[in-house]
């Protein structure tokens, strides 16, 4: 049996590994543009008609590997190896873009432009000297400061280059790459960051005239940029950085593109409310539903079982938003106003002491339990009929009461565990459906669980959120499948995993 469970265990990676592909490729060819859609354009996936909003949406698809090659980001985010040089994941870090392109002018010269990217702190840098070098650079980016106050910042910076971090640089070009965006209405805050740059460096910048005339301010930041792909970044930006092991495979699934807060860490808090109502609805929908299946046996062809039948069926028929809804409107306000329907505690909750706070919460657990629970409650005893039925025809079972034994003796004893089998398989497709969270019940009753994380994962397109949930649900439709073929071994002795 340990054989089994470590070679299932094993098993488990290539198949991960195969649903992560699956969910990848069908997030690609959705419809729909994630770029557009995190910034507000709408999800049709049209294009903005002016060119700051296209811009920002280059940008953002620039910033988060969006315009890269599928598969190099599929490679990428299921690691192990991280397959950008600075330790960021490519997925969210540009440094396969920053290169030197050829500019083709009219007359059929070229000329060579840095292209305009986001430049992080190198990972050994401190906290206190990043959020040092924000100050100072948005200082610079502010046109009401002052030249007292600019002249003191670029002051400030060059004391700070000195060090080996060399933290003003990624903050000025990082700079430059948001001004971007705003060439024309910012043409003074770029030629500010410039001058910082040429002081702090000492680099005297030389532009192409017709690049100069064509683009304005905007041939100042890429001439900056070239300069720090081929010289200024040194080190920076061929380092082998911090981090060489990353991706699915260590267990990192990124951040939010919306947020840039960790998707890992916001899954663990909705798990923490999805979790114990899931395991609570499966719990209560055995306890209830194996009795009842029992029950209808023993009572099979009578008008108990009758009445049973048709009650378990119209609760298997009546979808769940209806059902919830309705609850909120008999136990809710509006009803009854016996139980709370929104959330899983008051807003005051936190000044409740330990016991009034598991009251409140247990109050408002409920409704979203009796939810989660009605609809597999019903199906899960009719299938444990459907099982004794099919096992109390056996020739062993009539052997037993030919006996004489009780038809409590013969029921529980001798056609349970036989039974049990069907049941235990649902197991499998339960498990995973109730963990992974009910959309529809997290979003009637206002839970923020893991249902409702994936529905707003999927209305943002945000590539990390959806590809953590679905995966996670994965995982747990495996283990689910797991546990029921163990649990066959422990109900029915002829079954055995070598």
């Amino acid at each position: 049996m340990l054989a089994f469970i470590l070679r299932r265990l094993l098993l488990m990676i290539p198949t991960t590994l195969g649903v992560a592909a699956v969910v990848f490729g069908i997030y690609h060819l959705a419809p729909g543009d994630p770029a557009t859609v995190m910034m507000g354009m709408g999800s049709g996936g049209q294009m903005a008609t002016d060119s700051d909003s296209a811009s920002k949406i280059d940008a953002f698809r620039i910033k988060h590997g969006l315009d890269r090659n599928p598969v190099i980001q599929f490679l990428d985010y299921i690691g192990p190896v991280n397959l950008s040089r600075d330790g960021c994941s490519l997925f969210s870090s540009p440094y396969g873009e920053r290169k030197v392109e050829e500019v083709e002018l009219p007359d059929g010269s070229t000329v060579p432009e840095g292209k305009p990217l986001p430049i992080a702190y190198l990972p050994d840098t401190p906290e206190g000297e990043q959020g040092e070098m924000e100050d100072l650079r948005q200082v610079l980016l502010d046109d009401a400061a002052g030249d007292a106050a600019w002249s003191n910042a670029v002051s400030r910076l060059k004391e700070k280059n000195k060090k080996p971090e060399g933290a003003c640089l990624p903050a000025l070009m990082t700079s430059l790459q948001e001004l971007r965006l705003e060439t024309d209405s910012r043409s003074h805050a770029i030629e500010r960051v410039g001058d910082a740059l040429a002081q702090i460096t000492g680099h005297e910048l030389q532009l192409h005239p017709v690049r100069l005339e064509q683009l304005g301010p905007g041939a100042l930041i890429n001439g900056w940029f070239r300069w720090y792909y081929e010289e200024g970044g040194g080190g920076r930006v061929k380092n082998t950085g911090e981090n060489t092991w990353g991706g699915l495979l260590c267990l990192q699934l990124g951040n939010e593109m919306q947020a840039n807060t960790p998707v890992a860490a916001e899954l663990m808090r909705r798990l923490k409310v999805t979790v114990p109502l899931s395991l609570v609805a499966v719990l209560l929908s055995y306890l209830i539903a194996l009795p009842l299946g029992i029950f209808s046996v023993r009572n099979q062809g009578t008008k108990i079982d009758g009445g049973l039948t048709v009650v378990l069926f119209i609760l298997y028929s009546i979808p769940t938003f209806w059902a919830g809804l309705m609850l909120i409107l008999v136990f809710g306000k509006t009803g009854l106003d016996l139980l709370p329907v929104l959330g899983l505690h008051d807003k005051d909750a936190d000044s409740l002491s330990g016991a009034a706070y598991a009251w409140d919460v247990v109050k408002h657990a409920v409704l979203p339990v009796l939810t989660l629970t009605y609809g597999s409650l019903a199906y899960l005893s009719r299938q444990m009929r459907a099982g004794m039925l099919e096992v109390i025809r056996q020739d062993y079972i009539r052997t037993a009461r030919a006996k004489g034994l009780s038809e409590r003796v013969v029921v529980y004893k001798h056609a349970l565990r036989n039974s049990m089998i069907p049941v235990l398989t649902l197991l499998a497709s339960i498990l995973p459906i109730l963990i992974g969270g009910s959309i529809i019940v997290e979003k009637v009753f206002d839970i923020p669980g893991m249902g409702k994380y994936a529905f707003e994962g999927l209305l943002r397109r945000d590539f990390y959120i959806v590809m953590a949930v679905t995966i996670f649900v994965g995982i747990m439709t495996q283990v689910g499948i797991l546990l029921s073929d163990i649990t066959y071994s422990l109900v029915d002795p002829r079954i055995r995993h070598e």
